[in-house]
């Protein structure tokens, strides 16, 4: 957001990282429900969209988006 140039670039930046939130969050929910819950046995179901989203921030902020 720091290189927007006008209003709108910036609120298109920002709409389009939440939207990028929004689907990682759902993915990361589908994903690790259905497959490395299963594989993995120390891992626990995630039950609550705010769960998938704490970890989908997590998993953004150590990838440096």
């Amino acid at each position: 957001m720091a290189k927007s140039e006008s209003r709108t670039d910036m609120i298109r930046e920002f709409l389009l990282f939440v939207l990028a939130l929004l689907i990682s969050t759902f993915l990361i929910r589908i994903f690790w429900n259905r497959s490395l819950v299963k594989h993995i046995s120390v891992l626990r179901p995630i039950n609550t969209l705010a769960d998938a989203f704490v970890l989908s921030v997590s998993l953004s902020v150590i990838r440096g988006l």
